[in-house]
């Protein structure tokens, strides 16, 4: 695997951490769920590099095909809900995709 997937990989790993923080009974449901959500999203990306062996380039095609995909389903959604979850899910990838361009073009910022 190379530095790059491996570096991804990490800040992958960040993240989940970071939202699994954020997660308490005390928060709203809503909260909680879009927190779960955007974990669940990234832990699908992490399962293609990890488990599907997908390189940074072809993982990218992938998550931007998921997004099309996603925002093509929340624009016949007719519940609030349900866009409300494609967005969350929808941007969760866009992080995705931020960090493999940040990687790539050796620009990353830790935030």
């Amino acid at each position: 695997m190379s530095d790059d997937s491996e570096r991804l990989k990490g800040f992958l790993y960040e993240k989940i951490a970071k939202r699994k923080k954020q997660i308490h009974p005390e928060h709203s449901l809503r909260f909680n769920h879009d927190m779960q959500l955007e974990i669940d999203c990234i832990e699908w990306a992490l399962q293609k590099i990890e488990v599907n062996k997908i390189p940074n380039d072809r993982l990218e095609r992938v998550v931007r095909a998921t997004i099309k995909d996603l925002e093509k389903r929340k624009d016949k959604a007719m519940i609030r809900s349900d866009t409300d979850d494609l967005w969350t899910k929808i941007e969760s990838l866009q992080w995705v995709l931020f960090v493999i361009f940040a990687i790539r073009s050796k620009k990353m910022v830790l935030i």
